[in-house]
């Protein structure tokens, strides 16, 4: 009887050790599942449709601008660049966001900004205007004079801006 009263116990606790163990496992897959199964931010932009990353990126362009027409370029930058993170293929946030660059003496900043706002938009005027003004700020008239001759292709009024610039900056 002593024996079939031990065996009993040991069974039990084997039956206690195996529920447990059993329990455990259970809890880790399901914090497994539920780990693979939830999103990251990151990944949850991804099914954000192009209209919607553009109208959160256009919050910081606007708070951008305003910064940029206070002159504060350091801290429009800082929301220009949000909003090419949020949106990277908004070229007019990639185009102002060379000026607050150039505007601090960021000139290698500022051309691949220009650089990427002209490759998502050729024929964005503002782009090119400003381009032809780092290049000409920077000496490089003859990449300045290409710019010009890019935007009287355009048919733009920059065109006038810029030759000015460029005629200014020559004499300086």
């Amino acid at each position: 009887m002593k024996t079939q009263a031990i065996n009993r116990l040991y069974l039990l606790k084997i039956f206690t050790g195996m529920t447990v163990i059993l329990f455990i496992l259970s809890f880790a897959l399901n914090q497994f599942a539920y780990g693979a199964g939830t999103s990251s931010s990151s990944s949850s932009s991804k099914s954000e449709s192009a209209a919607e990353k553009r109208e959160r990126a256009n919050e910081y362009f606007e708070e951008g601008k305003k910064l940029q027409e206070k002159w504060n370029y350091k801290k429009a930058a800082k929301k220009y660049e949000r909003a090419v993170k949020i949106d990277p293929s908004y070229a007019e946030a990639y185009s102002n966001l060379g000026y607050t660059y150039r505007k601090q003496g960021k000139f290698d900043k500022a051309v691949r900004c220009y650089k990427n706002a002209i490759k998502l938009k050729p024929d964005l005027a503002e782009a090119h205007e400003y381009l032809g003004e780092t290049y000409a700020e920077i000496g490089k008239f003859d990449l300045a004079e290409k710019e010009l001759a890019i935007l009287r292709q355009l048919g733009s009024d920059e065109a006038d801006k810029l030759s000015e610039f460029i005629d200014k900056t020559k004499k300086n």
